[in-house]
């Protein structure tokens, strides 16, 4: 039996322990009187939870189980007895945080906000978003102080903050004044090799560490930069065979890095440079032909076979006929005499048809420029959609080019075959709306000239017509009446400008007939000629050009009597505008494509020679 005194006892220390909290702190879990020990709250919170731990479908409203809803409920009803724990910051939330400021201009106190974070916040991944941003902003050198801050509170480089690194560098273009940010490349270069080693030893499976990406890029910048030894020096530390063998974007990075070399050596009239770069992308894409018996994986692709073509076409003529061999095993495309393949290679795309007649052009072989082009289009099954981008206007360019050699050379009908060419991408521009068909301003000039070095007035009036719309054959000799224009859709009615009526001008005095420069300067009033000739903002070549054979059309005109006397007024005022211009124009620089001529047969002969020669040569050299 308890006693009267033990139950009154009992009922006051249940009395002051709900007066106190306790009960409401042992039922929700949460301990709200701070004046009491902690310890005793968190031994009679154990208790609590132990009671219900062995069956948690069955706890009691008051039980752990609800303790973060019942917290919730009171704080909806406005206890304010609820406390939370705070949330800690994790990296995801903190690289959002970053990428805030730096949008918002704050780069240096993201920066401040990364380093004063606790370290738990931080990670590899948040340090490569801070990198990623001041080398979007174009901090190189602040990126790079990052990368060693990084590696000095203890947070390990992974491929992708290499990638990261030398992706930003790369996009340096003036090397000469970023010296110092070269010599920081090399250090990650050098810092990666030993990242590469690390992975190997410790986590040689890891494949998404064992990347050539950042060896890509270093290779990129090693071009750019000019410094063009230390490629080969990259490539043949690497390995030849497993995960980090040379794949085929080493060797795009390569090919492309030779054709930089060739482009300055170019402008700084370094012929030997120029070959030696030639001969080492004969050497790259025979080194890659091995790395291609080792490793079944590695394929070729359309763009590294374009990029080896161009660096390539500048080389000798033992290293272009080289590339015409790479387009016949390739590309399937055969010369006159060869066999042709039934198909077309699945690599022969826009980028490796480009620059296989960009080659043609480069060695003056535009009839190859003509053939090859000649057979993509029979082969062109328009059905298939992905085919119908294999030609577009930058191909059409080129063939009208090599049309405008071929005519130079005295070839007859070259500018009715351009004229077929045009005729051709508007057809099928029209039928299967394709863009990038649409011939542009720059190649009707191409087949003007082809007309103009043919002394074909017909066939410039119709490559007129279809560049502008203008009703041109509507003339009448001494009529006054001006040519209609075709209303055709939105961008097909080219502008005359002042190159096209030069071409006119020049092909109708090249043709010696008055009637054709009687339509030539009834085309020239009708365009407006004494404006053409007043912008200024023309190239000085077309305007010096349009200005002399205007002055030559009128004498000639005269001299067979055919001007009336209004005509003669009006182009009176041509002549004195006319004056003026080639005074302005005198000394302008003729346009590369004006001075291109096709070398004369002997040259070209020469050239074939040259190649045979050297392709024996090696043959004996071989036997021997």
């Amino acid at each position: 039996m308890i006693s009267s005194q033990s139950r009154t006892t009992a009922r006051n220390v249940i009395l002051n322990l709900k007066q106190n909290n306790w009960w409401r702190s042992i039922t929700s879990g949460i301990t709200i009187d701070s004046s009491l020990e902690p310890k005793q709250g968190s031994s009679l919170l154990g208790r609590a939870s132990e009671r219900h731990q062995g069956h948690p479908d069955k706890a009691r409203a008051g039980g752990p189980s609800n303790f973060r809803s019942r917290t919730q409920l009171d704080k909806r009803q406005g206890n304010g007895e609820g406390v939370q724990k705070k949330r800690l910051l994790k990296p995801y939330d903190l690289s959002i945080q970053l990428k805030s400021l730096c949008r918002e201009g704050d780069l240096d106190g993201a920066i401040e906000r990364l380093k004063s974070t606790p370290r738990d916040a931080q990670n590899t991944a948040v340090w490569n978003t801070m990198i990623s941003e001041c080398l979007s902003a174009e901090r190189y050198q602040l990126s790079y102080d990052l990368f060693v801050d990084m590696k000095r509170r203890g947070f390990s480089p992974n491929s992708i903050t290499f990638s990261t690194m030398l992706s930003g560098i790369s996009l340096i273009k003036d090397w000469p004044k970023y010296s110092k940010q070269l010599q920081n490349a090399h250090s990650l270069y050098e810092s990666y090799l030993k990242h590469l080693e690390s992975v190997k030893f410790h986590e040689a499976d890891n494949s998404k560490e064992l990347s050539l990406q950042p060896l890509v890029l270093y290779i990129q910048i090693l071009g750019d930069a000019g410094e063009y030894h230390k490629i080969f020096d990259v490539y043949f530390a690497m390995d030849q065979e497993g995960p980090l063998a040379p794949d085929r974007f080493v060797f795009t990075a390569m090919f492309k890095a030779i054709s930089a070399r060739q482009k300055r050596s170019v402008t700084d009239g370094e012929t030997s440079t120029r070959n030696d770069a030639a001969s080492d992308a004969k050497h790259v894409w025979m080194q890659m032909e091995k790395v291609m018996q080792r490793n079944p994986d590695f394929f070729l692709d359309p763009g590294l076979i374009a990029t080896a073509i161009r660096a390539l076409t500048r080389g000798s003529p033992n290293d272009q006929s080289f590339a015409f061999t790479i387009i016949h095993d390739q590309l399937g495309l055969s010369k006159p005499g060869e066999d042709v393949p039934k198909r077309l290679s699945n690599n022969l795309n826009a980028w490796t048809l480009d620059a296989t007649l960009q080659l043609c052009n480069a060695m003056q072989k535009h009839r190859l420029t003509v053939h090859f082009t000649r057979q993509v289009m029979e082969k062109i099954n328009w059905d298939k959609v992905w085919m119908r981008y294999l030609i577009d206007s930058n191909h059409i360019h080129k063939l009208l080019r090599a049309y405008a050699g071929l005519a130079a050379l005295g070839s007859l009908n070259e500018s009715s075959e351009a004229l077929g060419a045009l005729e051709w991408s508007v057809q099928n521009d029209i039928i299967y709306h394709l863009p990038k068909l649409t011939p542009t301003a720059q190649s009707y000039h191409l087949a003007l000239m082809t007309c103009c070095r043919s002394a074909d007035w017909p066939t410039a009036v119709r490559v007129y017509e279809l560049m502008t719309g203008v009703e041109a054959s509507q003339f009448e000799s001494g009529g006054s009446r001006s040519p209609t224009v075709k209303k055709r859709s939105k961008g097909k009615n080219l502008p005359t400008d002042v190159e096209t009526i030069s071409f006119l001008l020049r092909t109708a005095l090249a043709a010696n007939n008055v009637t054709y420069i009687q339509h030539a300067m009834w085309l020239a009033d009708f365009a407006r000629v004494d404006a053409l000739l007043s912008d200024e903002h023309t190239t000085a070549f077309y305007r010096s050009k349009l200005a002399s054979t205007l002055m030559e059309a009128t004498k000639r005109l005269q001299e067979a009597g055919d001007l009336t006397q209004e005509q003669e007024k009006t182009w009176s005022s041509y002549r004195s505008l006319a004056r003026q211009v080639l005074k302005s124009t005198r000394g302008s620089p003729t346009p590369g494509v004006e001075e291109e001529r096709l070398g004369n047969i002997r040259t070209l002969v020469d050239m074939d020679n040259y190649v045979a020669f050297e392709m024996a040569s090696r043959s004996t050299k071989s036997r021997t």
